[in-house]
């Protein structure tokens, strides 16, 4: 019988990244749907293998206000692998579907599937890494099938195939190896998914899964999708890839199979009557205190659908988070957007090298552009955080010391993110990057906030370098330039740059994130000065 037939979920992620994965929620509600049992085992709250946590490294570096996990609910945890050993023999399942996989937990995710090979459960593993790098994936042992593109059609057509003994090799949209000569063979693409068909089920969290830190404060978060796929084409991001490569295989489709209908449009955008339904329906479930939208660019869409949206979402006026690209923003639809309960918004500006930018990175608009842009922004008064990359394939420090410069033009901004960049796979930056023998083409990745995975020579950044400047530019960026000399010291790691960082690290978080610090600050006769006016929350 079907309900005795067990899948178990396993979602590999970074330690306290809190907001639970769509893929999850949606591949539950399908497997319900057709009479399987599921579970899931989640890796969020395990430290085993990234002892600097992405969120506590964000607190570090001055990108995010501090926050306890156990404001949160959240217990850490260690013992991952024996945990998911007892998970599995205690659960037993028939098949075993590592979810939502991305490169940074790619290794972990690895270290789990050799831990229980031995028990032989027929597993496949998808997500953005095994959809951009099936024969990476593939290379390792202990990986037999890898999902290639959206899930929701594979998942079910694996699980079935298994089910009744059918030939798994014959499944569109995965990759396999060949066991007769170890070649790998990738199949036809499967259909792209009806975005509208299936609402996510979250009913496998735990609750203490929705909670999550924004703008100083800790929120029941649900994540929310009302558009698949991004239409931009920026060299540091991996969608376009996937994308690209779903655009491609739809082709092939088509050819070889005439008499259907498929549509090759990867950007796929929902109803909005569709959407008030299942914003009323989780509201009604979950009770959710913000609205996390999971879209790339919330608001890459035309004018009179962001009209539907407010118009729509006004029934509701449950907070909600978004992040989008200034370009995308005008005065009216942001005043609107936060009459409905608009939270917060993020932005990515990156780098502010016009001509690399535009160039390099596959982003529209000049300097000028941008300030514009943020100045009508601002206007709205909903906080925002403005998101920054160093580091990248073949830039300097006077690069990042301009990125600084068109940051501090910038006005209205509470918080200032900082990344380094990461080489993923199926990014035209990373080929560069190896191209030019400044990355081994077998590395894997790890988080955003980690060091630099890039060897390039001056006068081009190190990895030093980089560190370095990861712990200053918020610093660059507020205090006034006649602090500049102290915030070189702390940069150059100075015989008294820690007594430096630990004076201007104070006043930041004071007078720029708004914490209240209860500790003796260094008595100096500089102060803090904000170089423009920010809407501290």
């Amino acid at each position: 019988m079907k309900s005795n037939f067990k899948v178990l979920l396993v979602y590999p992620n970074l330690p306290l990244m809190l907001v639970p994965p769509l893929a999850v929620a949606l591949f539950t509600r399908i497997i319900k749907n057709n009479g399987y049992k599921v579970d899931l085992f989640d890796t969020t709250e395990y430290i085993d293998f990234d002892g600097d946590m992405s969120p506590k490294n964000r607190v570090k570096y001055l990108q995010a206000r501090d926050f306890d996990e156990k404001d949160l609910g959240v217990t850490i945890k260690t013992g991952l692998l024996k945990d998911y050993k007892s998970k599995v023999l205690s659960y037993r399942p028939d098949v075993i579907m590592y979810v939502a996989v991305v490169e940074d937990v790619f290794k972990k995710c690895i270290q789990m599937i050799d831990e229980i090979h031995e028990y032989e459960t027929p597993s496949i593993m998808g997500g953005v890494f095994p959809s951009v790098a099936p024969e990476k994936c593939l290379s390792y042992a202990n990986v037999k099938y890898v999902g290639i593109g959206e899930g929701e059609n594979i998942v079910i057509d694996f699980i079935d195939s298994i089910y009744e003994g059918r030939d798994i090799n014959n499944i569109n949209g995965i990759a396999y190896k060949n066991i007769i000569d170890g070649s790998i063979v990738k199949n036809q693409a499967s259909k792209l998914v009806d975005i509208e068909k299936v609402l996510p089920d979250y009913s496998l969290f735990s609750k203490e899964r929705f909670y999550r830190p924004m703008g100083g404060n800790i929120l029941k978060s649900m994540p929310l999708e009302t558009y698949r796929g991004c239409p931009y084409q920026c060299t540091y991001c991996n969608s376009p890839a996937q994308r690209n490569d779903s655009r491609d295989r739809i082709k092939k489709l088509q050819l070889t199979n005439k008499t259907e209908s498929y549509s090759n449009n990867f950007l796929r955008r929902k109803d909005m009557n569709y959407l008030s339904n299942e914003i009323r329906k989780t509201i009604k479930e979950y009770k959710p205190e913000l609205f996390y939208f999971v879209d790339d660019a919330f608001m890459a869409r035309p004018k009179e659908e962001m009209n539907l949206f407010c118009k729509m979402y006004d029934e509701f006026k449950v907070p909600f988070w978004f992040n989008t690209r200034p370009e995308n923003c005008n005065i009216e639809i942001l005043s609107e957007l936060k009459k409905v309960g608009c939270y917060r918004i993020s932005f990515g500006i990156e780098c502010g090298n016009e001509e690399f930018r535009i160039k390099t990175l596959g982003r529209k608009g000049s300097n000028e552009d941008i300030v514009n842009w943020f100045d009508i922004i601002s206007k709205a008064q909903i906080p925002f955080s403005v998101n920054l990359i160093i580091g990248f394939p073949g830039e300097t420090r006077d690069n990042v010391m301009e990125t600084i410069e068109l940051t501090r033009k910038i006005k209205g901004f509470d918080s200032l993110t900082i990344s380094i960049f990461t080489p993923y796979h199926g990014t035209p930056l990373r080929s560069i990057a190896v191209k030019n023998n400044w990355l081994d083409d077998d590395v894997i990745t790890v988080h955003t906030t980690s060091s630099s995975l890039l060897n390039m020579p001056p006068p081009f950044l190190s990895k030093e370098d980089i560190d370095n400047l990861m712990r200053v530019v918020p610093l660059y960026v507020y205090f006034d330039k006649k602090e500049w000399n102290n915030i070189f010291k702390i940069e150059q790691l100075s015989e008294d740059w820690e007594g430096l960082y630990e004076h201007y690290s104070y006043l930041y978080k004071k007078d720029f994130l708004g914490e209240d610090i209860k500790k003796s600050v260094i008595k100096s006769s500089t102060t803090g000065c904000s170089s423009d006016p920010k809407n501290a929350i």
